[in-house]
């Protein structure tokens, strides 16, 4: 093998960086010392070991595959050389040494695994039989009968957000077991069962394409499409007529709700939708925690009183939200800017009574510093790094809100409006394209 080349890539090229960045194609890496230990690349999550390691040493390489990252349950060590002995009597010295009793046991036999399974297929079965859904119907079901059966099962465990995480939490608890467990170790049947809930726990994780509520009008063809009747034309005529979905009567959609079967989970679609937007509408702009403390009081509305008439009420004033939400989303092109972006700083300027003079002053001021701020990021280089890159973005915003405001803005206001802005930056901004 010729190494020069590989001595090459390692010396022009950042391969822990690369390698910590969870989107880098660099995914496999064999380390024979110093990234063993104190290497931290939180997304790592299998380890292969074929290397003689004890003690301390021991303990922080496994660490490697344990750190906390999103979207990651647990690490995997694959043991090529049988370490167990030597885990055993690390975690023996650790616990000892800590004041623990010591002799702890990492491992667990198999068999007590494979216990472990049934027990939670059959606490998942017991819990969906409560939610009147039985869960051989779903293994027995064929072709489109089983699309119509998932739907069903999601709609049973979603009357309240309690239900859904418990079933989810069966589900998951499932997965990360059976990941440790070879295809013989299951019977056929449980193998069968454990795919079903499986099955409905990614039905009631599925995500809306788009965070639009027409899009989700549309998807939801229970509400919709029972009202929407388009005549077939004659031979030779083209139809003219059209629907505007977004125009749609409330009235009418409350009583077509109302007769939908699959309430919970229409709600629950519903749901996703608002939190995925409210998590939009948040992050571009703080000042719009109204909208959340609004979804918060109809949640909790929805949780303390759970019936028939608590539902549909619920679904409505979600829409509701969800349309007051469309109307906030638009509202940088009525008060005249080019981006929400530049609406957010200005909402983060604004104060009461001032007169129509101020106002369009500070909405040129939010214009101005927002393009000043995004230039001078450009410049720097990771600039959220460095005390000297942060205290220039600081100052500029300073010296930007001191030279630029209307003169009713005093010197104590303008240093609690110049924190604001450097926090919203500093979340939003870490590098600018």
């Amino acid at each position: 093998m010729d190494i020069k080349t590989h001595r090459q890539k390692m010396e022009k090229r950042e391969l822990d960086k690369e390698f910590k960045d969870p989107a880098n194609p660099l995914r496999v890496v064999f380390v024979c010392a110093m990234w063993l230990t104190g290497f931290d690349v939180k997304c790592l999550s299998c380890l292969y070991l074929d290397k003689p390691l004890k003690a301390h040493t021991l303990m922080q390489t496994i660490a490697r595959a344990n750190r906390v990252a999103e979207g990651k349950s647990n690490g995997l060590i694959v043991d090529y050389i049988g370490i167990v002995k030597a885990l055993r009597k690390a975690l023996a010295d650790y616990t000892a040494n800590v004041g623990g009793q010591g002799g702890a046991d990492p491992t667990v036999d198999k068999e007590e695994l494979i216990v472990r399974i049934l027990d939670t297929i059959s606490a998942a079965k017991d819990y969906l039989q409560q939610h009147d859904f039985r869960l051989q119907d779903l293994v027995d079901g064929k072709d489109f009968e089983k699309l119509a059966l998932l739907q069903k099962a999601a709609n049973a465990v979603s009357g309240t957000l309690e239900e859904r995480k418990q079933f989810q939490t069966y589900a998951t608890e499932l997965v990360r077991l059976m990941k440790y467990a070879d295809r013989q170790d299951v019977s056929s049947a449980s193998r069968k069962e454990y795919e079903a809930i499986v099955a409905i726990f990614h039905e009631l994780q599925k995500k809306r394409k788009s965070a639009s509520n027409v899009d989700l009008m549309v998807e939801i063809n229970s509400i919709i499409s029972e009202y929407v009747q388009v005549d077939t034309p004659r031979e030779g005529i083209v139809p003219s007529r059209q629907f505007d979905i977004s125009k749609i009567d409330f009235d009418l959609l409350r009583r077509e709700f109302a007769r939908a079967k699959k309430k919970n989970l229409i709600l629950k679609d519903l749901d996703d939708l608002i939190q995925e937007r409210l998590d939009k509408l948040l992050f571009s702009n703080p000042q719009r925690i109204n909208y959340y403390e609004r979804y918060q009081q109809i949640i909790e509305d929805y949780n303390s009183e759970q019936n028939r008439a608590t539902i549909e009420k619920t679904f409505m004033d979600l829409m509701d939200l969800a349309n007051s939400m469309d109307q906030e989303e638009q509202r940088y092109v009525r008060e005249g800017f080019s981006s929400d972006e530049e609406l957010s700083l200005y909402d983060l300027l604004f104060s009461e009574n001032l007169s129509k003079q101020d106002i369009q002053k500070i909405k040129q001021v939010a214009v101005d510093l927002l393009a000043k701020i995004k230039a001078k990021i450009a410049e720097l280089d990771h600039w959220t790094d460095k005390q000297e890159t942060k205290a220039a973005v600081d100052n500029l915003i300073r010296d930007t809100l001191w030279a630029e405001l209307p003169e009713c803005y005093d010197e104590v206001s303008i240093s609690g409006y110049r924190q604001k802005i450097y926090e919203y930056v500093y979340t939003r901004y870490p590098e600018v394209a």
